[in-house]
Parts: structure tokens; sequence; C-alpha cells
């Protein structure tokens, strides 16, 4: 595609203004807002996810014609440092394509000498080729799942980072594939270089157009050619497929919650269900036990354990039947309220298997506890 001197020139003075436009601040994450006030230089329609710390509207920019897409921005640090460049950027589309999910991006240096696209990146390392970008993550939060870029043993599914190079205040697009998602993947989490997150990217259809015809085009230029279904067939998700951990815990402190796709593992403060010493449960206990039920009844499958730890106080005969017993009091509340899909088993594993030091308060304090652990069934995260 030849563009006329002119339009290349509005299109780097369009790169320019938006690079101004994102703040000078690092981001971890980027959160979702609504927005709609005027990019530089540009007109701009929609709204979406934008940033805290990357202020710039999200919608569509009409660059001579040419639509942009535009759903987050974001900025980091080379290798995260503040004293090492700076690098500005925009999510342009998470697109679902024939064997694979393409996400496209644009980025770039505001000021200093011409940039380098190796500065955005670490080196690539095994499997991947060198010289690609392939620090890149997809998140599918709801899903509890995420993904790395596709490779094939020989390909590596991403952009050469010297199709990024160009001069300052450009913004070049770049992409890389991950492995498809599924039709309920309704947005995801684009993890760029260094952990910089940007959250709510919508998942939709279709590689984006116009193609261009190099590798890394200016932004407003097309979009770079992205693989083929052929040629991804090689590629095996699975090597870059990985399960994900939630945790989260009530304000109290009383229950902690690890969840992955296939299992829960609700760990209950001994030393707010029951008294020291004692295996009655407390009146906090029971709305604590009420949530873990209704949630077993949700979606639990199979075998429920519950499991009694205590600190070293005390003698190991005492702490055995003690921890058991506490076992057996938490299963008694939850077995009546967890409906009839799930069967239970309760024991006691006594000061054996401490999670902290029991040379400190604090460490014997967390060693007190009562685990709950469940299947989930498919789908139900």
């Amino acid at each position: 595609m030849t563009v006329p001197p002119n339009h290349r020139h509005r299109r780097r003075v369009l790169a320019a203004g938006l690079l101004a436009a994102l703040t000078l601040t690092a981001v971890p994450a980027v959160a979702a807002d609504d927005s709609g006030s005027s990019a530089p230089t540009a007109s701009s329609t929609g709204s979406g996810a934008s940033g805290s710390g990357a202020e710039l509207p999200t919608g569509v920019l009409t660059v001579d014609g040419q639509d942009v897409p535009v759903l987050a921005s974001f900025v980091y640090h080379e290798f995260n440092k503040d004293t090492n460049p700076e690098i500005r950027g925009l999510i342009h589309g998470v697109q679902r394509i024939d064997g694979g999910t393409v996400v496209y991006y644009s980025l770039g240096t505001p000021t200093g000498s011409a940039f380098r696209g190796s500065q955005a990146f670490p080196n690539s390392s095994a499997p991947y080729q060198l010289g690609h970008g392939t620090d890149l993550r997809l998140i599918d939060s709801a899903g509890l799942v995420g993904y790395r870029p596709l490779y094939d043993g020989e390909t590596t599914f991403a952009s050469e980072t010297s199709a990024l190079d160009g001069d300052t205040g450009d913004l070049r697009v770049g992409w890389a594939v991950f492995p498809e998602l599924g039709a309920d993947v309704e947005d995801v989490q684009v993890v760029m270089p260094w952990g910089t997150a940007v959250a709510d990217i919508p998942v939709a259809d279709g590689a984006l157009e116009p193609e261009a015809d190099e590798a890394g085009p200016l932004l407003g230029e097309g979009w770079p050619a992205v693989p083929s279904g052929d040629d991804l067939a090689g590629a095996d998700p699975a090597q870059v497929t990985y399960d994900l951990t939630r945790r989260s815990g009530d304000a109290a402190g009383t229950a902690q919650v690890a969840e992955s796709p296939e299992e829960v593992a609700v760990t209950l403060d001994a030393n707010v269900l029951f008294a020291s010493g004692s295996a009655d449960l407390s009146a906090e206990a029971q709305a604590t036990l009420a949530t873990v039920a209704q949630d077993i009844a949700a979606r639990a499958t199979g075998e429920v354990v519950v499991t009694g730890h205590t600190d070293s106080d005390g003698s190991d005969t005492f702490n055995q039947t003690l921890s058991e017993q506490r076992a057996a009091a938490v299963q008694a509340v939850l077995a009546p309220a967890s409906g009839n899909a799930v069967t239970f088993s309760s024991v006691g594993r006594g000061e054996t298997e401490p999670v902290a030091p029991n040379d400190t308060d604090e460490g014997k304090q967390a060693n007190r506890r009562v685990t709950v652990v469940y299947s989930v069934q498919e789908g139900q995260q």
C-alpha cells in the first residue's frame, strides 16, 4: 500500500498526539471507566476501558478514512525501571481468528532517540524464537485460565520486535496470537510486558482490516497480516495454557479462599470458629459456614474433605483429638446445608501439618485452622 507523504505525516502527528495524551505515570493495571473527551488531532466516539494513570478516550479514531479502534491504553518503562525509557501504547483488538485469538496493540516512546521495539520487550527465550514480542499474556479471569503466545516448534506467532522500530513519537502496530477462546469468553485481561495489565478488553471476531504491507505499520496504515488457520495448525494450545488461582477472603479474616478451575480450598480460622481448646462452634462461625455451604450446594461435585489442624501447644494426643473433633463439628454444620450432590469426610491432622513456625503467637494462630476442600463442576468457576 502506497501512502501519500502528507497522509503519512498526518498519521505521525496523530501518533505523537496520542502518545502525548497518555500520562507520564507507569501503571500496573488499567481500570475501566467511561470517557467521551476528544483525542488530539482525531475524532473519537464510544467508551470502554481506559486508564488510571493512562488517560485517553476509548472508541474509534478516524484516520484518513480508516477506523482505528482504541480499547485501552497503557504506560510502562523498559525493564520496569523508572530511569529507563518510557513505553506508551494502545490496545486495538482481541479478535478470534481461525485457530487462535490475536491481540493487536501499538506502542512507541514520546521522547528521546529513535525507538527500538526491543526496548518494549524482554529478550524472548526458548521455546520462542529470539527477537519476538512474547512477554504478553491473555487472562480469562472468569474461567481462571491464562494464555501465552502460540508457537509450533519452528514459528513464534508474535511480532518481531525489529518490526516495531520507529521514530520518536511513532505508534507502530504489533500482534501476538494466543489459543482460540471459547464463545463464552466475553472479555479478557491483556498483560503487556513486565506485568502491565489492561483489564476488561472485549473479545470480538475476525482479523482487523485493512491488511497492511508492512509487518509493523504506523498506526492508521492498516493492520499487520496474521497467521492463517493452516499456519497455526501445528501449535499446541496446551503448551501455552495454564490454570490460575483466585484468592479471596472475608473482611474479618475468618475464611480465606483459594480457587482454581477444578478445586476450591477454604481455610477457616479456628481462632474465630472455636474457643481455645474447644470444639464447640461459636455463633460467629454459623454465618461463615452458611456461606461455604451455599457455594458447595451451587457448584461442588464429588467428595468434600474437612480437615482440622492445631498448633503445637499441648500433647500430641490432645491435639489430634481436638483436630478431629473440630473437623467433625464443621462437617456437621456443612453437610445438611450442602445438598445431596456431594459426600463428606472429616479428618484431623493435629499439629503435624503446620503452615507457619510454632515458636511465635502469630505462627500458632495461623496453624489453628480447619480446611474445606471440594471440586467444582466444569464451567462453574
